[in-house]
């Protein structure tokens, strides 16, 4: 078979299934690598059976001591033929076939990069198309990347330190920065980590003693303190998780192994540890050129750039997950400022390459809730100064502040103001911050240049009591299509129908009385419970399950808490047949009056062929019950309830193509992509 001048080091200890896959992928690209390198560390030594059959031998080195994987690759890459050598851990391994020819092309396009990191997937962050781009950055992945040996034997190299959490990748990258090196990563190359989710959890005391660690090896002595800064920073966050014990424990670990180290002691000035912190990105153009494994290079044009900010947890609105994932696609560069959430579990985004999240912590409320508001406010206002966003997404009213004070500061950044929820007039004047924040709202719905609400009814009173100079736009809170399946996931008619129910758990979403309604309705129904239970309302998930209990559908009753990715959320509903969006319906609250189209749970059951049960409402009528993918019913009412769900378990045919009329409803016009695209042109032509 082909093959290209390339090494692969593979450090490993203890591995075994993972570690022969991870070698039989690497065995499977076309061209092959030249060699394949394996460091077996602190003794371990692999069984024969691990390394048979392949069609490239595996050259074999140990350590008796243990050095970690940054030790093993030290001395893989000492070891290596070639002057490109490709580095996995013993869980991660090429998704391309032809990997091993573009990390060579790449890295002949750029002489002067030491390491270049591809972009790498793992279980919670889906895989993207391959992109033709590299830029020179900060620091790089270590569990794959690519390595150019002559320059990294010109550096100190890796410390063998056994749990090297925090400080391989930041170390590596400091050492290639101040000898006027390039770091890398290129999206053209792509590699899977196969980690489980939950593998972070033993990073977070190894990395404490490591930032003093790193400092001690690397910084001089006048920023000594900023490694046990960082460290107290780790203790802090991290409280809740670990206790105080163990992580002061583990800072003070880092004093013995600053003395077992000290043998790679090689530290650099202020200027240099400034420079490397303060490195700007820089993007190019990749292009295939002729002649096998030659690219073409060229500087790219800047991005656009754009900064939501939302003095909440982002992750709690799919909304803006898929307009930051659109403007990604168009080439956008995305970054979110808001705060980590106050629940136990808190959502997320699914990771995307060209979108960042930084979140403050979350502050309880009282008074220092009030300098926690002006911190997050002065922080929005130092990374627009910084970073200088095209347009900045203000997504709600509490970031109205930030946004009123950037827009009046930076008048070459536009701002977007996307209202979720309409405030209540009287109900939010209660302290002169409030005061200030509802001023600040009505000056940034006057002069934002784009204004989104989810409801038309919602966005006509906002226009009559605001009179807003810019463009406005009802933006419904659609799914977006990548996460619409081709077809409806097959569900058995025979069996039970299955009831499904995500988002805020309170007795004006989901009453007691959808159980009194399913144990009255005679036909086997079960009810699926999804989401969180918000402050005041922690106990209702019990008396939801011992009101169950004491009808007799304890069996038939199921909450399965606040689920954090959106897709498996999406994924679990997905075994449901029938959806649950029975609002109340009021007039005192515009938002709960006005609901269809801002609510996002109807829209989400539907993309994935789950047929509805609204509110008899003429909004909801209107939108979902005429276009034949809902039945309607009286909210809190359970005798019309169980006759509505007696008859969706006796017309089974008819309630599968309600789920298909709305999935295809979903795929042609209910999803983001097509509610987004004129907001979306709007500011690709402001920017």
């Amino acid at each position: 078979m082909r093959s290209v001048p390339v090494s692969v080091a593979i450090p490993a200890y203890r591995s075994g299934p993972l570690l022969r896959q991870t070698l039989e992928r690497i065995c499977a690209c076309d061209p092959l690598p030249q060699e394949i390198l394996l460091h077996g560390d602190g003794g371990w030594r692999p069984e024969a059976s691990l390394l048979e059959g392949l069609p490239l031998p595996v050259r074999q080195v140990f350590s008796e001591a243990q050095v970690g994987p940054g030790g093993g690759r030290h001395r893989l890459f000492q070891e290596a033929a070639c002057e490109v050598v490709a580095s996995f851990d013993d869980d991660s391994w090429p998704l391309d076939a032809d990997y091993f020819a573009r990390a060579l092309a790449v890295m002949e396009a750029f002489p002067q990069a030491v390491v270049m990191s591809p972009a790498v997937y793992l279980k919670e962050r889906p895989v993207l198309g391959a992109l033709p781009e590299a830029s020179l950055v900060r620091s790089f992945a270590g569990s794959a990347s690519v390595t150019r040996r002559s320059l990294y034997l010109q550096l100190p190299g890796y410390v063998p330190i056994a749990a090297a959490y925090g400080v391989e990748e930041t170390d590596l990258s400091l050492q290639a920065h101040a000898a006027g090196l390039e770091i890398l990563f290129c999206p053209w190359l792509r590699a899977w980590h196969d980690r489980p989710s939950e593998d972070n959890q033993h990073t977070v005391l190894p990395w404490i003693r490591n930032e003093v660690l790193l400092a001690s090896l690397r910084f001089p002595p006048v920023m000594q303190p900023w490694g046990w800064v960082r460290a107290l920073r780790h203790v802090w966050r991290h409280r809740h998780e670990t206790g105080w014990l163990a992580p002061l424990r583990a800072m003070f670990s880092a004093l013995p192994a600053v003395v077992e180290h000290r043998g790679h002691q090689r530290r650099y000035t202020l200027g240099e540890v400034w420079r490397h912190h303060r490195h700007v990105e820089r993007r190019f153009l990749l292009e295939a050129a002729p002649g096998v494994g030659v690219v073409r290079v060229q500087p790219a044009p800047d991005a656009k750039r754009a900064l939501f900010i939302q003095y909440t947890n982002p992750g709690d609105y799919p909304p803006l997950e898929h307009s930051s994932r659109l403007l990604a696609r168009e080439g956008w560069e995305v970054e979110f400022l808001g705060l980590a959430g106050s629940r136990p579990v808190m959502l997320e985004f699914v990771p995307h390459l060209r979108v960042k999240v930084r979140r403050m912590w979350y502050q309880p409320p009282g008074w220092m809730q009030k300098l926690h508001f002006l911190l997050f406010i002065a922080w929005c206002f130092w990374r627009v100064w910084r970073w200088r966003p095209h347009w900045v997404y203000a997504s709600d009213m509490l970031s109205t502040p930030a946004a009123e004070l950037i827009r009046r500061f930076f008048p070459r950044c536009q701002v977007l103001y996307h209202e979720h929820d309409s405030p209540i007039p009287g109900t939010v004047m209660e302290s002169g911050v409030a005061r200030q924040v509802w001023r600040a709202r009505e000056s940034l719905g006057r002069h934002a240049a784009v204004v989104l609400l989810p409801n038309q009814q919602r966005l006509e009173a906002f226009q009559a009591a605001l009179r807003p100079q810019g463009r406005c736009f009802c933006v419904w809170n659609c799914p977006g299509l990548d996460e619409v399946p081709g077809h409806p996931p097959e569900r058995d008619l025979g069996g039970p129908l299955r009831v499904l129910y995500h988002g805020t758990i309170v007795p004006e979403r989901f009453g007691p009385y959808v159980l009194e309604a399913v144990a009255r309705c005679g036909h086997d129904i079960h009810v699926r419970l999804m989401g969180y239970l918000p402050s005041g309302f922690l106990g209702y998930a019990d008396e939801l399950r011992r009101k169950a209990a004491a009808l007799g559908i304890a069996e038939r009753f199921e909450y399965l808490g606040a689920i954090p990715r959106r897709a498996e959320l999406m994924r679990l509903g997905s075994e449901c047949h029938v959806g649950l969006c029975l609002l109340r319906i009021t007039d005192e609250d515009i938002n709960m009056r006005h609901m269809a189209g801002a609510s996002n749970k109807p829209f989400d059951y539907l993309s994935h062929g789950i047929a509805l049960i609204v509110p008899e409402d003429p909004e909801w009528q209107r939108l979902y019950v005429e276009a034949g993918c809902a039945k309607s019913c009286p909210s809190h009412d359970a005798e019309a309830l169980a006759e509505v769900l007696r008859w969706m378990a006796e017309h089974r045919a008819a309630v599968a193509e309600m789920g298909r009329c709305g999935q295809r409803l979903v795929r042609e016009r209910w999803n983001y992509e097509a509610q987004f695209a004129p907001v979306l042109e709007r500011m690709n032509e402001g920017s």
